[in-house]
């Protein structure tokens, strides 16, 4: 059985958005890694601050993948957060954004940007080089990777 085919995407104007991260430059095959390591010292760090986060977590993609990628491990906050080890603060600006929803395994993420970028050029839009996922449904390990919901985002030149 094959996957459906993916949602068509949309234009969204999103607002300035204030992150706790876990920055780094990894390559392809330790992502899940840096995921496993990154949520939980983010956490720990939004719970010594007092905050909670305002929307599901996100990865950030900063400029295109090569062997490596430039990668945000995220969750928003309400303010700007202050550094705290490893964890720092980054805040998105506002801006128009291709978004598309996803639904399925993680390993259908990679033909899906594939879409959103094909679908950004076909409208003669221009991506500004940030990329990002949004987890709107948390994985576990006994549950259906095909219940998996996943916001795509490619941020747009205005």
């Amino acid at each position: 059985m094959s996957a459906p085919p993916f949602a068509e995407p949309t234009i969204e104007t999103r607002g300035k958005q204030h992150l706790a991260v876990v920055r780094e430059t990894v390559a392809l095959a330790d992502i899940p890694a840096l995921y496993d390591r990154a949520f939980p010292l983010i956490f720990a760090a939004l719970g010594r601050a007092g905050l909670e986060p305002v929307a599901p977590p996100m990865g950030i993609s900063h400029g295109m993948p090569t062997e490596t990628l430039d990668l945000s491990v995220a969750v928003p906050v309400a303010e700007r957060f202050t550094d705290d080890g490893e964890v720092t603060g980054e805040t998105r600006p506002a801006g128009r954004a291709a978004t598309m929803l996803v639904r399925g395994a993680y390993d259908r993420i990679a033909p899906a940007y594939e879409h959103l970028f094909d679908w950004v050029a076909a409208q003669g839009l221009v991506p500004t080089g940030t990329a990002w996922e949004q987890y709107l449904t948390e994985p576990s390990p006994d549950g259906d990777p095909q219940q998996n919901e996943t916001l795509l985002g490619a941020d747009l030149v205005d």
